[in-house]
């Protein structure tokens, strides 16, 4: 575990700080010894590595970066009937509606969380979309005021400062971590492994922790013309 004193989280950070480091790093001396010949030369294995960490970065984060931030395929919502049925089975499920509402909100203080705010988290909740359609405002309507019940308070109208959860419709975060990164995990994984489990891999199966039998050959051939000759 890791240590909690100040100096052990400055070392902690400053160590993923540098870490972050070596991906733009990278980029940046690739394309500089590709364009232009550099006063000194770094040895061959870490100009290979510098150059596996950039084409990571470029061939692989980047791509699945712009990819994870594609419109999310949503299924067609139900009908309003089953959509109800729904908003009741999670409504009387619900123990403490202010705190409920809090969290969807990103624990937002309960004062800016307004009836459109609630509507925008329905919108996402109940439909599967952002887009805000007329036909569905009584709909919503009526979601909001069962909520209110719930929280034995009016809330505010307009919309607060207030975001709340969708994440289907949120951008995707994503952090680049670097092959070094990963070597490192793996590294120190595999220490890890070896010094608390040695024996750790694949068993050989002895005879006398067999507790049953295997099948025998009779037991795939069995018919119902047997069960009928057994039969008194």
């Amino acid at each position: 575990m890791a240590g909690t004193s100040l100096w052990d989280y400055i070392f902690i950070r400053a160590s993923i700080f540098l870490l972050h480091l070596i991906a733009p790093l990278s980029v940046a001396y690739s394309l500089v010894s590709l364009l232009a010949r550099l006063p000194f030369q770094f040895p061959r294995v870490l100009q290979a590595w510098l150059s596996l960490e950039a084409l990571f970065y470029l061939v692989v984060y980047l791509p699945l970066n712009k990819y994870l931030q594609r419109a999310a395929k949503h299924p067609v919502p139900p009908c309003r009937a089953d959509r109800r049925k729904l908003f009741l089975k999670c409504h009387n499920n619900i123990p403490d509606p202010a705190q409920y509402l809090r969290k969807w909100f990103r624990n937002a203080p309960v004062s800016e969380i307004k009836r459109d705010n609630v509507k925008d988290f329905f919108w996402w909740a109940f439909l599967n979309t952002g887009d805000h359609d007329s036909t569905y405002d009584e709909e919503l309507e009526e979601y909001t005021q069962e909520i209110e019940k719930l929280l034995g308070k009016k809330l505010e109208p307009g919309r607060g400062n207030a975001k709340c959860l969708r994440l289907t419709l949120e951008k995707v975060e994503m952090l680049h971590r670097s092959l070094t990164w990963y070597l490192c995990v793996f590294v120190v994984d595999t220490i890890a492994s070896t010094i608390h489990n040695p024996s750790f891999g694949i068993t050989p199966l002895s005879a006398s922790k067999i507790k049953k039998p295997p099948p025998k050959i009779n037991n795939f051939t069995y018919t119902e013309f047997d069960q009928i000759d057994r039969n008194p």
